[in-house]
């Protein structure tokens, strides 16, 4: 499925505009950027072969979970898209330092409903996170200066997140609970949060240039997504490695991923194979890019932005 044919499947699911109280019509923003970042999760969980990863073909390196399990997933999370687009947009007259206390608020909700849809499992939780912050971030955008491109949705996201890291990590007095806190403490890896905080320099630098340069170059979406996902892993700090693995499975995957990128192209013959040896030799070592997949998925969704705010 190609960029183009993404968004007509989107546009021709939503309910794109709203009557207004004067009988005029306006875009409903909430619906199509949140029906967007869903698209964006089914999109990556079904993206396969992937390492390590549930997939069409594989649970990767996981034993709680399959591809129904992140279906189920996914359409529970789907109004909370939507709710996150909403609460950005009603908070327009504040700044964005201000918007993440509710954003937070419905991500907690969200995660209870993930939960409830999947029995206990966590498959989205990193995920709910990231969406979350780039929805509030354009319903902030769309309300207060009709633009969402990339850089205005990298620059919301920095400000909102500035203090993340040192009120939640560095200053924190609290005994760890969450893996990346653990995980900072172990290694001073700032994980998620300071992704965030830096205003996600992964994807906005990294992974969105990769995504649209191979559009560009003529790649399907597929493709595209493959190259991207291998970019991603061979940079980032996945906490969901280093808790798996150390910093030993960390660097690992990462050098990996840096040398299937140099000496493989996804339109080779045997791309496909080498990703499916890369997913046993993954499940072997049980060790799961799961932020990176997150990433993936946030990536679609900002590039799709673009398309639409251009």
């Amino acid at each position: 499925m190609n960029t183009t044919n993404s968004l007509r499947w989107l546009l021709d699911d939503c309910c794109l505009y709203q009557k207004t109280e004067v009988g005029t019509f306006e875009l409903n923003i909430c619906e199509l950027v949140g029906n967007l970042a869903y698209h964006s999760m089914m999109l990556e969980v079904h993206l396969t072969p992937k390492p390590g990863l549930v997939d069409c073909l594989s649970n990767g390196a996981h034993s709680d979970m399959n591809i129904d399990t992140f279906i189920a997933s996914a359409n529970i999370l789907r109004p909370y898209m939507l709710m996150f687009v909403k609460s950005g947009l009603e908070q327009y007259l504040c700044t964005p330092s201000s918007i993440l206390p509710n954003l937070r608020k419905i991500g907690i909700e969200a995660e209870r409903a993930m939960f409830s849809a999947t029995g206990g499992v966590n498959t989205h939780k990193g995920m709910i996170f990231t969406l979350g912050l780039i929805c509030g971030a354009v319903g902030w955008l769309y309300k207060r200066e009709s633009n969402f491109e990339s850089y205005r949705i990298q620059s919301v996201i920095q400000e909102c997140c500035a203090h993340l890291v040192e009120e939640e990590l560095h200053n924190s007095n609290k005994i760890p609970v969450t893996a990346g806190e653990k995980i900072f403490r172990r290694y001073g890896l700032t994980g998620i949060r300071g992704e965030a905080a830096k205003g996600y320099p992964i994807i906005f630098d990294c992974a969105l240039p990769t995504f649209e340069q191979s559009i560009y170059q003529g790649l399907s979406e597929e493709q595209a997504m493959f190259k991207t996902l291998l970019t991603i892993m061979a940079c980032n700090d996945d906490s969901n490695l280093v808790n798996r693995g150390g910093l030993n499975g960390l660097n690992y995957v990462k050098s990996y991923s840096k040398s299937l990128i140099q000496s493989c192209q996804v339109h080779d013959d045997d791309f496909e194979q080498r990703m499916q040896d890369y997913d046993k030799v993954l499940i072997d070592m049980n060790l799961s890019p799961g932020g990176s997949a997150d990433l993936l998925a946030a990536t679609w969704l900002i590039s799709q932005l673009n398309l639409l705010s251009r």
